[in-house]
């Protein structure tokens, strides 16, 4: 699928990562760079499904805004990078709530500027991107609440995608992302329901040029360059389901989630890594999952366990009548090669929460702890009709991602820092160098590898503040 993937992923540290189920076949971390909403849990590992997000839930389900009874603003600058010169930039948005009688509205606008090093022109080592959501929600009688969402991406770079075309010497992107959501919740006696309808849409284009230059002895040389024009597009229908509940007296809370995700890829980009070019396809994603939490006075625990299987059929169709080895001929339009993607992906997620109150109780500081475990394995089945072969390829790999924050907050205000570092297949060394399936983001990357996995995305790491201001 496309490279881009808002894994709609919403934005790190919010629950949408568990509506949005899109494939990754290759070790990419692109996350961060959508991560442009706020969250008070993003310390803790983004634990989601016992625990709630006041700030990050209602960019996940709008209907959640409901909560919100009172203004609040907030702002919530970030840095991130990739090591090896993969990606990284500078995340400033800035957004708030308002609440109307049984109204409440949201928005959130964000601009970005990526770095990008290795490999790309000196012209094209920064791009800007903008990103805009807005929110609406209403409380209804009976402990329903509705609620409405719109979230508009202009993207001029993406983390990650040179590391798909090896040897480019220029890449220039641009397009769109956007995603639509209507959202419900019903609360009764301790326990709330919630349902979320989604449609998500990558549309982008990648020019990519190559130089090659060949070495003839003694002393001769022959250069050739050549340009690609690549379309990526996926669209995405979804459901999801979430439900949580108080059990006992001693501030337990368990639940579970269930997501459906039918993704639609008119057009995958020619990616060097794969063998065949022009796949369309279609992906199934699946997230079923279940949470606990407990809080207890000032100290808040968290764990989700959610496993993500995915199915995905992507094929390559030839231009013209082609001949088929020992004899036959595939007509044009008819399929040259079919790919059979089965993912078993599985993610946990564990953290926690301490409130140090001080001297006036109406401040504190709190430390936040997590680790995210995220498995990826996937087993490709492909079929060659002009060679009359088949082969099989599995991969797979576990992505660490432990996370660390402190809170500072008084009657007047609420600061928040949140570290949060991603790496694997490379291990997890050197913190001062420089991915929920997460915030609307890009449609997945579902290139085929001709070949067993050789890149190596190496780390992420996000450094990142939230300031909230309420307002009386």
């Amino acid at each position: 699928m496309s490279v881009l993937w808002l894994a709609l992923t919403l934005g790190g540290g919010v629950s949408a990562h568990a509506q949005l189920v899109t494939p990754k076949t290759v070790p990419i971390h692109q996350d961060n760079q959508f991560a442009v909403f706020p969250s008070s849990r993003s310390g803790m590992a983004d634990v989601g499904i016992a625990l709630d997000d006041t700030l990050g839930d209602p960019f996940g389900n709008p209907a959640k805004a409901a909560v919100i009874r009172s203004g609040v603003l907030f702002t919530n600058p970030y840095a991130h990078g990739v090591s090896a010169g993969s990606g990284g930039g500078n995340t400033f948005p800035v957004g708030g709530f308002a609440a109307f009688g049984d109204w409440t509205g949201g928005a959130v606008f964000a601009v970005q500027q990526l770095n990008h090093g290795r490999g790309i022109a000196i012209a094209d080592r920064t791009a800007s991107n903008q990103y805009g959501s807005v929110v609406l929600a209403r409380r209804l009688p009976n402990g329903v609440s509705v609620g409405a969402s719109a979230y508009v991406a202009g993207l001029n770079a993406v983390d990650g995608v040179d590391l798909l075309y090896q040897g480019n010497d220029r890449l220039i992107q641009s397009g769109t992302l956007s995603d639509f959501r209507l959202g419900m919740t019903k609360a009764w006696d301790r326990r709330r329901i919630e349902f979320v309808v989604l449609h998500n849409r990558t549309n982008m284009t990648q020019d990519v040029h190559y130089t090659t230059t060949i070495f003839n002895p003694p002393n001769a040389s022959t250069t050739t360059q050549r340009s690609d024009h690549n379309i990526d597009r996926t669209h995405i229908w979804g459901a999801h389901t979430q439900y949580v509940q108080a059990v006992g007296e001693n501030g337990w809370r368990i639940g579970w989630l269930l997501t459906a995700n039918r993704l639609s890829h008119p057009k995958i980009p020619n990616y060097q890594i794969q063998n065949i070019p022009r796949d369309p396809g279609t992906t199934y994603g699946f997230n079923v999952g279940g949470g606990a939490a407990r809080t207890i006075g000032r100290t808040s625990f968290g764990v989700d366990v959610i496993e993500e299987p995915m199915f995905s059929d992507t094929w390559g169709t030839a231009e013209r009548d082609t001949a088929i080895v020992g004899g036959g001929l595939i007509r044009a339009g008819d399929r040259t090669v079919s790919n059979r993607f089965t993912f078993s992906n599985a993610k946990i997620r564990a953290g926690m929460e301490h409130d140090f109150v001080g001297g006036d109780s109406t401040q504190g500081l709190g430390l936040q702890l997590g680790l995210i475990a995220y498995s990826i394995n996937y087993r490709l089945r492909q079929t060659n009709h002009v060679q009359r072969t088949d082969r099989l390829q599995d991969e797979g790999w576990t992505e660490w991602t432990p996370t660390f924050g402190l809170r500072w907050h008084t009657k007047d205000f609420e600061l928040q820092y949140t570290y949060r570092r991603t790496c694997g297949p490379s291990d997890c060394v050197s913190i001062g160098m420089g991915d929920k399936v997460t915030v609307p983001g890009p449609g997945g990357i579902i290139a085929a590898p001709s070949s067993p996995l050789s890149i190596d995305g190496g780390t992420a790491h996000a450094h990142r503040f939230v300031m909230s201001v309420p307002i009386r």
